[in-house]
């Protein structure tokens, strides 16, 4: 009679250990209060798909070369919108002090205008960096890392002692990533220029005291002399203060 042989079962020592694969065993680890914890085959091998670098296959996005920003102006009251004028600049080619010129020349010509500069009673107060509605209202942010109005103030007004680095660049650049995509900019916020209101009203004054001498020098009578410039100092006062008035009132609106 012939002898059957009997086979091994599987995984063990005396069967074919490449035929047969053991399941594998849970690793222990020590645990966050120093207990032992086993973690799971299926655990480890997600451990390992993270550990191998997979996670961060993705390219991370880089901030634009062009950088838009949005500034704008208060056109007070009763209209109460903003007069804006779009600015764009390369953060990789310009500097802080090409930046700033192209600020200063953008509100100058665009914003405040040469007719308004010339012959309005509106000054420069305050710059605030803003993040526009999709209305288009511009609210001003407060952060700690915004720089103070003054240092605003001191740039629009002498960019060109700013140094030619990449400060502002950079502030601008980061500032504009913390928008996710809502268009931010500037505010230039003006008040009442009464040092300008002052002086015309000075010179007024003066120029009616020296129309009044050489009048009374050449002959005119003295209480015909005074009765008409009183009533046009009056007059250029009453003017000098509605004037006043009427900016006080637009400009708190």
């Amino acid at each position: 009679m012939s002898t059957r042989k009997s086979r091994a079962p599987s995984g063990s020592e005396n069967g074919n250990s490449s035929a047969a694969s053991l399941p594998p065993v849970p690793r222990r680890e020590r645990g966050r209060h120093g207990e032992d914890q086993y973690v799971s085959p299926k655990k480890q091998r997600r451990r390992s798909r993270y550990a191998s670098g997979r996670g961060y296959d993705m390219p991370r996005e880089k901030p634009p070369s062009k950088v838009d920003l949005l500034l704008c102006v208060s056109e007070g009251a009763p209209s109460h919108s903003w007069r804006t004028a779009p600015l764009t600049f390369d953060r990789k080619r310009a500097d802080d002090r090409e930046l700033w010129e192209d600020i200063q020349r953008i509100y100058r010509d665009e914003l405040q205008g040469p007719w308004r500069r010339i012959f309005g009673f509106k000054k420069l107060k305050h710059i605030l960096p803003v993040e526009y509605t999709p209305n288009g209202v511009p609210i001003s942010k407060d952060s700690k890392d915004i720089p103070e109005s003054q240092a605003f103030m001191h740039a629009v007004h002498h960019p060109e002692r700013i140094r030619p680095e990449r400060e502002w660049i950079d502030w601008f650049t980061e500032f504009k990533a913390e928008g996710h995509g809502k268009s931010v900019g500037l505010e230039f916020q003006e008040g009442l220029w009464a040092d300008k209101l002052a002086i015309i009203a000075i010179l007024i004054t003066v120029a009616i005291v020296v129309v009044s001498v050489i009048w009374a020098v050449r002959g005119g009578q003295l209480q015909t002399v005074f009765t008409v410039m009183s009533f046009v100092l009056t007059a250029a006062a009453a003017e000098i203060a509605l004037v006043a008035l009427y900016y006080q009132v637009t400009l708190s609106s």
